[in-house]
């Protein structure tokens, strides 16, 4: 049942995740042509601001989901009932909480742009606190998405949002077509978030009858206190991930502009939709992984933990790849040469996704096993280097620079905290086995990219774009997995997976 969970998981949010990425370059597209880059850029900057305060859910949703893993396998739906009302009181609290901060950044908003919103027609004291209103309306009504989570249904989560996800997208392209209005457009979206909340509230109701029972115990203290700790260690991580993240839109707007911004946020809206295709492969077995964990077998987890490493690192550098040799073809057929970032750029960009990529296996052993207080202030360190760093070489790199601080602090994690507080308290083995594990991937990697980027400059004197491209998108489907066929075909995890596709097609074929 483990497997089949994680692999229906998997399935269907890849397939949330594809359909989303269509239909976002379609919403994207409209977005730009109706409405301008600059508000692309501003859409861009006011998200990470939304971003910024949304550290103070200080994580409790994946505290609650880890603490309510034992519960469920014992079928204790009082603590279960229990969890579930303490997470709905904690997030109005955190409503409020956004709502008050959210208020006292209003007027400051001048100060995140470098030509002042120059571009923006409409009221952007409206517009951001629209942006607000979304972020804040979600508190109220999202909590019930991670019963499901726990109980490892993610898929049918991944349901709603593609239902809510065609829906919406339809009302944006309509808005967006007929009023050229931003308003417009972000009041529609906030509308349609709840009423896919609410639906999703109402569904958790019907499949989890005892969650409407009035009859709820206070939680077990030494939950709330094991709670606390795990939020503690988690605040230090969140607001490291918005560091990290967030204030890239933030320095790009005020030293570079919102041009400049709307740019980029084309380049990682196409990185960050393959990335969420390997989230969602990877997520969906988190659930499962939490349940393994319980059984206290080190060597089934590190097992696991090469199987999943395995396929994460084929898709990364797959993937990483062929974006760099894709990319720069691709956005001129979509945008224009106008459009166009530096190839620096663009390498800055699919180093940090390749490296984002494999820090994923063991980051969801982090979060099944809820180890969040043990390496509470490595994240800080994080942080503090990626906006110093951000900040030091934006002036001398410009985009590029913004970037590559990003990727020296995200190593400090990738190299230090990962092996000492994860991989070797989970798997009972040394530090120094991670590090060069994750160094030969890397050089792997780069071998695969340069040889990919290699073929691609021999075969690509093409003079239209729609050829070029093509040409391009070929290569980059065949050379990087031919690559990795010859490298890997005989490797444990390969022949795994191999069986493991035989057999299902075998099983298939029976049945038909």
């Amino acid at each position: 049942m483990r497997v089949i969970n994680s692999l229906r998981n998997s399935a269907m949010s890849m397939l949330q995740m594809l359909l989303s990425t269509f239909i976002g370059f379609a919403v994207r597209t409209v977005f730009i042509h109706t409405l301008g880059n600059d508000y692309n850029g501003l859409n861009a900057l006011f998200t990470s601001i939304i971003s910024m305060l949304s550290i103070a859910e200080l994580g409790i949703g994946t505290a609650i989901i880890f603490n309510m893993y034992v519960p469920i396998a014992k079928k204790d739906t009082e603590t279960i009932k229990s969890l579930m009302r303490f997470y709905q009181r904690c997030y109005w609290v955190v409503a409020a909480f956004v709502t008050a901060v959210g208020l006292i950044l209003l007027p400051f908003l001048q100060f995140f742009s470098k030509n002042n919103y120059h571009g923006i027609s409409e009221n952007i004291y409206i517009i951001y606190l629209l942006f607000l209103a979304g972020s804040v309306s979600s508190y109220f009504l999202s909590y019930k998405r991670d019963i499901f989570y726990a109980h490892q249904k993610q898929y049918l989560l991944s349901l709603f949002d593609s239902v809510e996800n065609i829906i919406s997208s339809a009302v944006f392209l309509i808005i967006l077509l007929t009023t050229h209005n931003f308003i417009f457009y972000l009041i529609a979206q906030i509308v349609l978030n709840c009423i896919e909340n609410v639906a999703i509230w109402f569904y958790a109701n019907q499949q989890y009858p005892y969650l409407r029972e009035s009859n709820i115990q206070k939680l077990d203290h030494g939950i709330i206190a094991k709670f606390r700790k795990q939020i503690y260690g988690m605040l230090y991580h969140n607001i490291a991930t918005f560091i990290v993240s967030g204030t890239n839109s933030l320095i790009i707007s005020k030293f570079i502009g919102l041009a400049s911004l709307g740019l980029y946020s084309n380049y990682i809206l196409i990185s960050n939709s393959f990335s969420g295709i390997l989230v969602a492969i990877i997520s969906g077995v988190t659930a499962s992984i939490g349940d393994l964990l319980t059984e206290k077998n080190q060597e089934k987890s590190f097992d696991a933990y090469q199987k999943l490493t395995f396929v994460t690192f084929w898709i990364c550098s797959f993937v990483a790849s062929s974006l760099f040799v894709v990319m720069q073809p691709f956005i001129i057929i979509w945008l224009g040469k106008d459009s166009l970032l530096s190839l620096a750029v663009l390498l800055v960009i699919v180093l940090n996704f390749y490296i984002t990529g494999m820090r994923k296996p063991l980051g969801v052993f982090q979060s099944a096993a809820g180890i969040y207080y043990e390496n509470r202030h490595v994240p800080v360190v994080e942080a503090v280097v990626n906006f110093i760093a951000s900040l030091v070489l934006v002036h001398f790199l410009g985009l590029a620079g913004v970037l590559l601080g990003t990727l020296v602090s995200t190593m400090i994690v990738y190299g230090y905290s990962f092996p000492k507080y994860i991989y070797t308290p989970t798997f009972g083995r040394k530090n120094s086995e991670y590090v060069w594990e994750q160094i030969r991937w890397l050089v792997t990697f780069l071998a695969i990219l340069a040889i990919s980027e290699f073929v691609s400059l021999s075969l690509l004197a093409v003079p239209n774009p729609w050829a070029k491209f093509f040409v391009s998108l070929l290569i980059a489907l065949i050379v990087p997995n031919v690559l990795l066929l010859l490298l890997f075909h005989k490797r444990p995890e390969f022949q795994y997976f191999k069986g493991f596709i035989q057999h299902f097609f075998q099983r298939k074929t029976q049945k038909s």
